[in-house]
């Protein structure tokens, strides 16, 4: 269907378009793929935080809120450990920033501001990008049994941010990091980040403060309105610019998964995966159907991007094969490669290899837990006949293999499938 050079311009990252325009002088053509660019990471991040809220829901449902918090707090424990280090180790200004990286990334979140004393730094999240957002469109008040809030006012995403404040504090031996939810407008938070060796200095002096809350493309943006075209730097490779933020979540999920599947069993993390996980991956099958297949593949190309992804995109007569290496949720993970090593296979609580071979595992022993979310949704579209992509759970047999997925083209169906694929998530 495509010729070689068709794929690399399919396959080509945003960022790389836009340092061409650049070039150019091509300032419209520049605004448009800016404007791209910055909902770029908007289907990795709305998948990620649907499934963070529903699991946290559904642990309430399940456990109770004292024990979901319980679980919660030891997930957040492993997550905010290099955090804690910062802080005790004399380096709260390395802590504080890479927090407001966090947060400054969020898709239609709003950080501003707000003040540095001797003793903290405050920012106002207006709305916030995670918890906030699903205030502010009315998820929290319509799916209350899922998002909504527990008896202590806090919705369900919001709980974790809650844990992994929590955590930093026991760790560090005081208050340290501290939200605040409005109780009057919808979606605000307000932030405070407790000094420590820093105390009395200032962190962010004169225009720093706000500076800091901006993203790379903020900056760009504002220079080409004000007809400054010295972005290059800005935006080259600018889709790794939110890796904070996108580590950060990917790898709560992961502690979260593994936190399931040791203390409860595979068979629960299995059922979370089919009810909080599957149930939003859904949502993308009348999309998908919809698209055609350039669009559908260049927009699988900008998220694989925007997911951290390095990948080779080819074609077969009945597929376009994405040869991920590494995958930037699993791979990484699997590597070790996170952000701050936020996450790493050490075989604690939350951080197990499954050592039962069962379909959720692609039939594997000792299995990367967070890669289970793969043969879960292999699964969840052999069954509605729906080849968004497709894993093969047997390429990334240790770290520092690449991954496989295939894109099935239209008019293929399920019976079209490779049956070692099937075969694999026992459904051959």
């Amino acid at each position: 269907m495509f010729t070689a050079e068709q794929l690399r311009d399919i396959s080509e990252p945003l960022s790389e378009k836009a340092l061409r325009a650049l070039e150019a002088g091509d300032i419209s053509g520049l605004n448009a793929l800016m404007s791209e660019m910055a909902t770029g990471q908007t289907g990795v991040e709305s998948l990620s935080l649907h499934v963070l809220a529903r699991f946290c829901g559904e642990l309430r449902d399940d456990l109770g809120e004292a024990e979901a918090k319980a679980l919660l707090d030891r997930v957040a424990d492993r997550l905010m450990e290099s955090f804690a280090a910062d802080w005790l180790g004399g380096r709260d200004d390395i802590a504080i920033g890479d927090l407001i990286a966090v947060f400054k990334h969020q898709s239609g979140g709003n950080m501003v501001p707000v003040d540095e004393t001797d003793d903290e730094v405050i920012f106002d999240l207006s709305p916030c990008g995670s918890g906030g957002r699903f205030v502010v469109d009315g998820t929290v008040d319509r799916d209350a049994e899922r998002y909504g809030r527990w008896s202590d006012g806090v919705p369900s995403a919001c709980q974790a941010c809650k844990a992994c404040q929590r955590a930093v504090d026991r760790a560090v031996g005081g208050p340290t990091w501290s939200t605040e939810i409005s109780d009057r407008v919808p979606g605000r938070c307000t932030l405070r980040f407790r000094k420590h060796a820093s105390r009395g200095k200032r962190l962010f002096p004169g225009a720093k403060l706000y500076e800091a809350t901006r993203t790379r493309l903020d900056q760009a943006r504002q220079r080409v309105a004000r007809r400054d075209y010295r972005v290059a730097e800005l935006l080259k490779d600018q889709h790794h610019d939110w890796m904070p933020w996108h580590d950060f979540v990917i790898s709560l999920l992961a502690h979260l998964f593994g936190a399931c599947q040791s203390e409860k069993g595979t068979d629960y993390l299995e059922a979370r995966l089919e009810s909080a996980y599957n149930s939003t991956f859904r949502l993308f099958y009348p999309v998908f159907r919809k698209l055609g297949e350039e669009e559908h593949l260049r927009y699988l190309c900008m998220s694989h991007h925007y997911h951290m992804m390095r990948f080779e995109l080819t074609e077969e007569a009945d597929r376009f094969v994405f040869r991920l290496d590494p995958c930037g949720s699993g791979g990484r993970l699997f590597r070790g490669q996170m952000w701050r090593n936020l996450f790493r296979y050490d075989g604690q609580a939350t951080t197990p290899l499954v050592d039962e071979a069962r379909p959720i595992t692609f039939g594997r022993r000792d299995f990367p837990v967070y890669c289970t979310h793969c043969a879960a949704h292999n699964r969840d579209q052999f069954v509605y006949d729906v080849l968004y992509f497709v894993n093969d759970g047997h390429a990334q047999m240790r770290p520092g293999d690449a991954c496989l997925q295939f894109t099935y083209k239209k008019g293929r169906h399920v019976g079209d499938v490779d049956p070692a694929l099937r075969k694999q998530v026992g459904m051959a």
